[in-house]
């Protein structure tokens, strides 16, 4: 028995040599590899223009176009409380810049949106600020514009929200005991901006999940390099690999430039708290279309397909998802059905998280969606995708 165990001693060191010098091996290819992908990657003109260039460009000019704008806002004010809580919102509400108030009745209110002489009304119920067995009662305010001219009431609607959210975090200390009832986006700023780059974000990771990769591996296929590469010792894994980790870091210096340009040219507002979750939601959503992508380029032989098909997904979603304006406007039917678009879960939860400081669970039911979302194109993907 002892000359058995001795025996056997070096066939089990040796196995594990053999197996720690594969494992280097792969660890030293993959880190090549990455390294040729990144340089491939920037020096392909047209990959970065519109991964980087074509995304800040549009930020720059909206962002200028905004950021003088000097937008007014009219709206009828109804308080029917007469609680000090109350008057101290309405006193809020006047500090508004953007605002012009005009105390009305509930009817003259009505009769102001039907003529679009006003663009919101606020209504503040009686319950606003009571207190009963010690306790606040629960206070509904509630915000109406007019269905047919939206804009302006959608806009307004949005900081009569983020007030309203603010009086319950400073001066209630119960987020849930007052809330508004009204058709919009909230948002954290008076700016424009704060709704656009989200969307932009959201926009430029599409853009580099599904165009780069669609494109970039058809090119492969048709040179015949996808080919070549299968005749050589690297392992396929590791080439798919180095390609999608250059996505993923491409995406946050995505992310990263927006943003930075949004904070330091246009006064974009995002905690400290909400950096992390929304680049992880950034690199959630870069892998899921890079799904997209590999799913193309698996089906398509060469650029004249992919361009169609790439098309045919993008467009809808860049303009149906609530990027450049909200959804809100749209009839109902076309906004249950653009919900569940993967562009509109994305821009959703990253504006959710930049300017309500969400958690990541917060947002789950969006990142569910896009989970989902990446299990089917990543099915699809393996399905559909070939090496020649």
């Amino acid at each position: 028995m002892p000359m058995l165990q001795r025996g056997r001693k070096p066939k089990q060191t040796k196995s594990k040599q053999v197996t720690h010098v594969i494992k280097n091996r792969n660890y030293i290819a993959l880190r090549g590899l990455t390294i040729a992908s990144m340089k491939m990657y920037f020096r392909n003109r047209t990959a970065l223009f519109f991964s980087l260039f074509f995304p800040i460009v549009f930020i720059v000019i909206f962002g200028l176009i905004f950021q003088n704008s000097n937008t007014s806002f009219k709206i009828d004010l109804t308080n029917n409380s007469n609680s000090a809580l109350s008057k101290q919102f309405v006193s809020s509400l006047e500090k508004i810049p953007a605002f012009k108030i005009t105390k009305v009745s509930v009817s003259q209110g009505a009769s102001d949106l039907n003529l679009n002489s006003a663009d919101l009304t606020v209504v503040i119920p009686a319950s606003f600020g009571q207190i009963q067995d010690r306790h606040m009662e629960d206070a509904q305010v509630t915000a109406h514009y007019n269905e047919s001219n939206p804009g302006n009431g959608v806009a307004a609607s949005q900081i009569v929200q983020q007030l309203t959210s603010e009086f319950n975090d400073g001066v209630t200390g119960t987020p849930h005991i007052i809330t508004v009832s009204a058709t919009g986006v909230k948002t954290k700023n008076l700016s424009y901006i704060d709704f656009l780059l989200p969307g932009m974000v959201g926009l430029s990771v599409m853009q580099l999940g599904i165009f780069s990769v669609a494109f970039g591996f058809v090119r492969f296929k048709a040179t015949g390099m996808l080919r070549r590469i299968q005749a050589t010792p690297i392992h396929p894994s590791s080439f798919l690999a180095a390609q999608g980790f250059t996505r993923l870091v491409m995406a946050i210096v995505q992310t990263a430039l927006l943003v930075g340009i949004g904070v330091a040219l246009f006064s974009f507002h995002l905690a400290s708290s909400s950096y992390l979750p929304f680049l992880l939601l950034a690199l959630i959503g870069s892998a899921v279309f890079m799904a997209f992508g590999f799913a193309i380029a698996g089906w398509a032989k060469d650029e004249n397909q992919a361009q169609p098909v790439t098309q045919l997904i993008q467009f809808p979603m860049m303009f149906l998802s609530g990027i450049f304006f909200p959804r809100d406007a749209f009839p109902h039917t076309l906004q249950v059905i653009t919900g569940f678009l993967p562009l509109t879960y994305l821009g959703d939860a990253l504006r959710q998280v930049a300017n309500q400081n969400a958690s990541l669970w917060t947002v789950r039911g969006d990142v569910l969606g896009l989970i989902v979302w990446g299990i089917v194109a990543g099915f699809a993907a393996i399905r559909l995708f070939k090496w020649e």
